[in-house]
């Protein structure tokens, strides 16, 4: 009885902690859901505060861009306006400014800008045409392959390099040929003369192998031979190309390039030579070996700022191809992202490196413009070494004039150049440093070109040499050099103010004539007039020039 009754009651408690359980389970369900919702809304908070950090991110990153694209398009769409006229300039300045001087391209470039604005072509006020047509890295390659540093050589590179028909290049000085062998050097460059017997055999070699062909100390006459491959008339066979050369047809691969030198200093070449080929001066001027010689006087003297300068171009250059690279990167993911931007975190992640390369950009830009201020104030302060080269290398020159076997080549000049700026005495003084250079260097190159003259042509050329710098400097003028070497030689007897007595001789009359043009003599003919008694007594005194002139008085600066 017993345990029916335990049995009931047990059954009885059971059915109770069921119920019960029922309801724990109920309210178990109900916690569970509030801690899955509670996280839910966890999860939700954090994916919201994500994505406003995204945004954020990606606001301020486009903001930025937005900032730099609208400049940029503003700048580009100027650009695009002014492209047809900037164009124009280059094409003329590639196509007809090659046979000139600096001075002459730069009025045919003035010439040209006026025509564009009569004609109401927008162009590039300020337009560098090398600038626009090479970049400094490839200009700065071409300086270490041997090109002169001044701005003719880089602009004469320019058009050997992007001008379409084949350079003939005028080269006395050899220049363009020591740059053009180490320039093409590692393309295995083909060196032959007309004059070799095995001429053709070289031309047909690199025509057929495609490597570049150099034809050296050219006269005023090309072998007809050349005329099909510098008219570049090349026939397409399949996949390739043929030329004629002479009689024999030969494959033109690729990598053909042909370039012609000569050593004439003023060659006449025909109108068909003129077409066929592109005519480039190399010839050195006064200007640009001034330029030259100042070059290679801040490599020596400011070797580190020139450093400083090139790397810092250099990393300017690398981080403008990255950013360009970025850009395009960001642009295309704009465009082909399908969801929302603020999921997009390689996006985000590309917009703050952009930025930053952008602020790099800047901040080396600014420092590179630095650096080129301070290297053009040291190029500045050191000219004067350049200008005293250049006046001693173009009076050697000019001595050849006296005597053929007076020549001197530039590669000569400018070893004696170099060995006077390593020779000459040092100072931490800019000034001293410059006037201790000049004053070697004018020594040495007098030494010099004095060991290889006869000796009846030694005084002419030290009076040459003071004269000169004298010009240069400004103690003396050009009509009084002038007046000093030609005197009156130029002038009639008969068309001047006769002379005042017999014992003055016709041609020392006519001198006076012409010396009566300088300021500081215009009263001569009248004081010889007046007072030629004392004039003539000066005059038969064995050594005049040791005595008083009548009525002049010079003080020892005169």
């Amino acid at each position: 009885g017993r345990l029916l009754i335990a049995n009931t009651d047990l059954a009885e408690a059971q059915g109770q902690l069921d119920e019960k359980q029922k309801e724990l389970d109920v309210v178990q369900a109900k916690f569970d859901a509030a801690v899955n919702h509670k996280q839910m809304l966890m999860d939700d908070a954090e994916a919201t505060r994500r994505k406003m950090t995204n945004a954020t991110a990606l606001i301020e990153g486009l903001a930025g861009e937005k900032t730099r694209w609208t400049e940029a398009g503003l700048r580009f769409s100027d650009q695009i306006k002014r492209l047809v006229g900037d164009a124009l300039l280059c094409t003329g300045f590639l196509s007809y400014s090659g046979p000139f001087n600096q001075e002459f391209r730069d009025i045919l470039v003035k010439n040209w800008k006026t025509m564009c604005m009569r004609n109401k072509i927008p162009f590039s006020e300020d337009l560098d045409l090398t600038k626009m047509l090479v970049d400094n890295a490839t200009a700065g390659e071409w300086v270490l392959q041997g090109l002169p540093t001044d701005n003719l050589s880089v602009e004469n590179g320019i058009i050997v390099t992007k001008a379409t028909r084949y350079p003939l290049l005028i080269d006395p000085q050899g220049q363009a040929t020591i740059w053009i062998k180490k320039k093409e050097a590692a393309n295995e460059l083909t060196v032959s003369q007309m004059n070799n017997k095995y001429f053709r055999t070289h031309l047909e070699d690199a025509l057929s192998l495609g490597r570049p062909f150099l034809l050296e100390d050219v006269g005023e006459e090309l072998d007809p031979a050349l005329d099909n491959v510098l008219e570049k008339n090349f026939i397409k066979q399949g996949s390739t190309f043929k030329v004629k050369v002479g009689d024999k047809e030969c494959d033109v691969m690729s990598g053909f390039r042909m370039y012609i030198t000569t050593k004439l200093p003023n060659p006449v070449y025909t109108p068909e030579i003129s077409a066929r080929t592109s005519i480039i001066d190399f010839t050195v001027t006064q200007k640009g070996l001034e330029d030259q010689l100042l070059g290679r006087v801040i490599l020596t003297e400011k070797a580190e700022l020139e450093s400083e300068r090139n790397k810092l171009m250099e990393e300017v250059n690398a981080n403008k191809k990255r950013m360009q690279d970025l850009e395009d990167n960001l642009l295309k993911r704009l465009t082909e992202t399908q969801g929302s931007l603020v999921e997009d975190e390689d996006l985000i992640v590309v917009l703050q490196v952009t930025k930053k390369t952008a602020q790099d950009v800047s901040e080396k830009l600014s420092t590179a413009a630095e650096t080129e201020i301070k290297i053009n104030t040291a190029r500045e302060e050191y000219r004067p070494v350049a200008t005293r080269g250049s006046i001693l290398y173009f009076l050697i020159v000019s001595m050849s004039m006296v005597n053929n076997m007076y020549q001197t080549s530039l590669r000569q000049f400018l070893i004696e150049f170099d060995i006077s700026l390593a020779r000459s005495d040092k100072s931490p003084i800019t000034a001293k440093r410059i006037k201790f250079i000049i004053q070697y260097l004018t020594f040495a190159i007098f030494k010099y070109t004095m060991r290889g003259l006869y000796e009846e042509d030694r005084f002419l050329f030290t009076m040459l040499l003071s004269l000169n710098i004298d010009l240069n400097s400004g103690r003396l003028r050009g009509e009084e050099f002038q007046t000093f070497f030609k005197g009156g030689a130029a002038l009639d007897l008969n068309s001047v103010e006769p002379k005042p007595k017999k014992w003055i001789m016709d041609m020392t009359w006519l001198n006076l004539v012409q010396l009566s043009k300088l300021t500081r003599f215009s009263q001569i003919l009248g004081q010889v007039t007046r007072n030629d008694k004392a004039w003539k007594a000066w005059f038969d005194t064995d050594a005049p020039e040791e005595n008083d002139i009548p009525d002049y008085k010079f003080n020892v600066d005169e």
